[in-house]
């Protein structure tokens, strides 16, 4: 009974993390925004000792933070984690696109074309609400096209560390986002995985390169 109870308690704690981890990838949660336990466990319907465990476990991965006066925070971006962030991003993203493009079905690739469009749309109206979304909603059809399920949880935990708030305030980013989807997009509509995954590669790079400049400028 114990060893049973014991497989539910880990199962809703496994879940919690899912939902909170999601939350920080959907901009749902920003970083500085505070998470009490009683409000969690009241919003989610579960008891407050699954939300206590995988706040102890985000925290442990450097997804949240804790200190005796803010409590649990998530994390806020620090400049010196942005290079490693990015770097890893740019080899792991350019591996899971380039092992997505056989597996794209017809279905996906329309899909991508119209979340594209949606981009492209609220970049012209000088939207930024929902870019972020949408932005994932891209990334994402792709690499879970790649059906690698450890490699989709490693780009998981580093876009939860990638700031995406302050990537689409960088001063002309967001039209730079629209052409680098359209190279990505050009090269899966010719089906070079190759192509692709570098591609994927230089979008993320300069992504970098643009979030370090803003943020160096603004220290």
């Amino acid at each position: 009974m114990q060893r049973r109870n014991d497989l539910a308690q880990k199962t809703k704690k496994d879940l919690m993390i899912e939902v909170l981890r999601d939350a920080i990838l959907s901009g749902e949660l920003q970083p500085g925004d505070r998470l009490l336990q009683e409000e969690l466990a009241e919003r989610f319907r579960v008891s407050p000792t699954p939300i206590r465990e995988a706040i102890q476990q985000l925290v442990a991965e450097g997804i949240l933070s804790h200190s005796p006066y803010k409590g649990v925070q998530v994390a806020e971006v620090r400049l010196n984690d942005v290079r490693e962030v990015y770097l890893i991003r740019s080899f792991v993203e350019r591996l899971a696109a380039r092992e997505a493009v056989p597996n794209l079905k017809i279905s996906d690739v329309q899909r991508l074309h119209a979340v594209q469009n949606d981009i492209e749309a609220e970049v012209a109206r000088g939207e930024g609400a929902a870019l972020v979304k949408l932005n994932r909603e891209f990334h994402m059809i792709i690499y879970e096209a790649a059906g690698m399920p450890q490699l989709m949880q490693i780009i998981k935990n580093v876009w939860i560390k990638s700031p995406w708030d302050t990537l689409f305030v960088v001063p002309n980013r967001a039209r730079m986002v629209v052409d680098e989807h359209r190279h990505i997009l050009s090269a899966i509509d010719r089906g070079d995985a190759e192509a692709s995954g570098q591609a994927m590669q230089d979008h993320i790079e300069r992504g970098a390169a643009a979030l370090l400049h803003y943020l160096e400028s603004k220290a």
